[in-house]
């Protein structure tokens, strides 16, 4: 009888764990991939800066990538742990690296991450602070008055209170065939998330 019980259990056990049909790719977990596509904003300084997401291999690799006027700032690889049948990203760019996790909930695609990046040398950090000045001056986003107050401030920020690590939140909301608002959140000292203001895009037409 005992035998007959223990067999019976094992069976059950056995065709529970069988009917778990696990997500086959990367694909079936998001459920949707209405995100794929080139999407742009331009803000007041006439900035141009894009988020791609792109199958690689299809329904089991995505690339994501991050641009501004144009020149790749970043990129993401978003792929499938089968082992905890999380959605994963390891993103690269401006000395920064991150590792995090992809969820879809409907219409919203929610994105966090935990980043590090190399502090800059004092060489670094000069050379940074004129590449940007250079920059909003050709663009007209600053005047020549108002250059030794935009020095101050960044060479304050990269080479004195530039964090070094943390973990931000991004989230993607569809509104429509060809529009998405984002919005990033800071995970602050107090272990709170701080929203920036939302930043609509638009779909890049092919």
């Amino acid at each position: 009888m005992k035998k007959l019980t223990s067999l019976l259990i094992f069976v059950g056990l056995a065709f529970n764990v069988s009917g778990q049909e696990k997500p086959k790719n990367l694909k079936e977990v998001l459920q949707d991939d209405w995100f794929v596509g080139s999407w742009e904003t331009k803000n007041d300084e006439g900035q141009v800066s894009g988020h791609t997401f792109s199958w690689k291999i299809e329904d089991v690799l995505m690339v994501k990538e991050y641009t501004v006027n144009g020149e790749l700032q970043s990129f993401a690889i978003i792929s499938l742990d089968v082992d905890e049948d999380k959605v994963i990203s390891h993103s690269y760019g401006n000395r920064r690296t991150s590792i995090g996790e992809i969820k879809i909930n409907g219409d919203q695609f929610l994105r966090t991450v935990n980043w590090k990046t190399k502090k800059l040398s004092k060489e670094e950090a000069k050379s940074r602070v004129e590449s940007i000045v250079t920059n909003r001056l050709a663009s007209g986003a600053v005047q020549q008055e108002g250059v030794p107050e935009l020095k101050e401030n960044l060479w304050n920020y990269y080479n004195n209170t530039r964090k070094t690590s943390g973990i931000n939140k991004w989230t993607y909301e569809k509104q429509g065939e060809d529009k998405l608002v984002m919005t990033r959140a800071v995970k602050d000292e107090s272990g709170q998330f701080v929203k920036d203001d939302p930043v609509t895009y638009t779909r890049k037409k092919e």
